[in-house]
C-alpha cells in the first residue's frame, strides 16, 4: 500500500478492518509528516482503538505489529 492510498483512506474517515494492518505495516515514522492533521487524527483514533481492542481476546481484533502501532501513536501524539 502506498502513501497516497493511505492518505485517501485516512482522509475518508472510513477505514475497513482489513485495511488497518496494511496501513500500520506500511507507514514509517517519516511518512507521518506527509499526513494532514485530519489524517493524523484519524490514524491516532484507529491505532488507539485497536490497542484497546487487542487487550480483549473476545474482540477478535488483531494487530500484526503492536509495537510499531505504539511507536506511530507516540510520534503522532508529540
Amino acid at each position: 500500500m502506498n502513501i497516497s492510498k493511505i492518505k485517501h483512506i485516512l482522509d475518508s474517515g472510513e477505514v475497513l478492518s482489513d485495511q488497518v494492518n496494511p496501513i500500520i505495516n506500511t507507514l514509517e515514522v517519516h511518512d507521518l509528516d506527509k499526513l494532514s492533521k485530519c489524517e493524523k487524527d484519524n490514524l491516532r483514533c484507529i491505532i488507539s482503538n485497536m490497542l484497546i481492542l487487542i487487550q480483549d481476546p473476545s474482540s477478535g481484533a488483531h494487530l500484526d505489529n503492536p509495537e510499531k502501532a505504539e511507536l506511530l501513536l507516540s510520534v503522532i501524539e508529540c
